[in-house]
């Protein structure tokens, strides 16, 4: 395991503050701004970041095609970051130093899931926006990104959205609306819109503009996205997010192809293959349109449980999936982890905040909700746009880690 580290500020007997790295690479940048930055320095601590086994360069070497997975789980992730903790606990210089995890979304987890499964390697732990229970149908996301833009939105934007989608359902329904379709949303000629698997593509990159502004944006992201949409002139070939463009934008033929085998081909070339991985062994998260409650269309689950079976084969169905979702919640425990002193925050806003703790679980383990706030914006450093509720959160989470780990916030204010 790749990790990086910072004594800038430690000094005897000052903590160890590990931000731990979830499913991409890590960066030492983590620790020269945000949370852990702000507590190594008010209290005289070390910071470390850790990345996770699979991505970035902590990829494990000589494994056969058969076996390439073997090693690639959250438990394995967690018994790494234990091992680190154990090791820098050895040192003489640390010996008196209390231990401290942070983390965001699913590494938000791990910091959780690390007072599950070693207390006492671990004194106090951040666990922001972390989606603690693991869900096949996750349809709440989508009913959330709904509820953001129907509260923050213009009047009658979510109305237009619906109108939005609810027509590229009916082009779709037959071959001249498909045609026209695609001359609308420049789609690649050899791509298949009567396939199903291609449609479900084709409404999720749509889709994916929307889960952008809830998950990452703001009531005034939410709010200004409304005001484009109400523009005669918009186009709806921008209703869709950067990140993206990389699996279905044909650069040689200067199109966009929603085919589903491209897109299994290209995702099977990067890090996304070992965070789909995941999800189809221990978490599922599928964010589905399965719900009544929701203002988009035609991403169902079965489209989902296709891509755990062409990525890794015909026995990753819907069975394991299910079962890899019962074993994680009882391994964990679920909304209800059986922890002490960690501190769970969640935006509002975030539609991962609908599977996290919005309820403190108990005195030592109270939940944090920030209102008009995003996914993982507590870790960030501070900006003059952010709310009120966002900046007095996060005096509050560090006033808790600071408690837990026995430092006087007078001496460090």
């Amino acid at each position: 395991m790749r990790y990086f580290e910072n004594v800038l500020y430690w000094q005897e007997n000052g903590p160890i503050f590990v931000f731990l790295g979830g499913e991409s690479a890590s960066s030492p940048q983590w620790t020269r701004f945000g949370i852990i930055h702000e507590l190594a320095k008010e209290s005289q601590g070390a910071m470390y970041v850790t990345e996770h086994r699979y991505y970035g360069e902590s990829k494990p070497k000589n494994l056969t095609k058969e076996d390439q997975f073997k090693y690639l789980s959250s438990r394995q992730a967690l018994a790494d970051i234990a091992k680190l903790i154990h090791y820098l606990k050895l040192l003489p210089m640390y010996k008196n130093s209390k231990v401290v995890v942070i983390g965001g979304s699913y590494a938000g987890n791990l910091a959780a899931w690390m007072k599950v499964l070693y207390p006492d390697l671990v004194d106090a732990a951040v666990a922001s926006s972390a989606p603690v229970l693991a869900k096949k149908d996750f349809f709440e996301y989508l009913e959330k990104v709904t509820e953001d833009y129907e509260t923050y939105g213009t009047h009658g934007c979510s109305d237009k959205i619906k109108n939005i989608f609810d027509r590229f359902h009916q082009l779709l329904q037959s071959s001249e609306g498909i045609k026209q379709l695609k001359k609308e949303e420049n789609i690649c000629d050899s791509c298949d819109m009567s396939v199903i698997e291609n449609q479900a593509v084709f409404f999720e990159v749509k889709t994916s503009i929307f889960m952008s502004n809830s998950q990452y944006g703001s009531t005034k992201t939410i709010k200004q996205h409304c005001e484009k949409l109400s523009d005669v002139s918009y186009d709806t070939k921008s209703l869709t997010d950067n990140s993206m463009l990389p699996i279905i934008y044909s650069e040689k033929l200067n199109c966009y192809d929603y085919d589903f085998n491209r897109m299994i081909q290209v995702m099977k070339s990067n890090d996304d293959l070992f965070w789909i991985y995941q999800t189809c062994t221990e978490f599922g998260y599928y964010q589905t349109t399965n719900s009544k409650a929701q203002i988009f269309k035609n991403i169902p689950l079965e489209f989902y449980i296709k891509i755990c079976t062409e990525m890794f084969g015909n026995d990753f169905n819907e069975t394991r999936v299910d079962q890899a979702v019962k074993n994680t919640n009882k391994l964990y425990g679920g909304l209800n982890p059986n922890v002490t002193k960690v501190v769970f925050s969640n935006g509002n806003l975030d539609p991962w905040s609908t599977i996290g703790v919005l309820e403190g679980l108990s005195y030592d383990a109270p939940a944090v909700v920030i209102p008009r706030s995003t996914h993982c914006a507590d870790l960030l450093p501070i900006f003059e746009p952010d709310n009120e509720e966002l900046k007095e959160a996060r005096k509050h989470i560090k006033y808790l880690i600071k408690k837990w780990i026995g430092i006087d916030e007078y001496l460090t204010s």
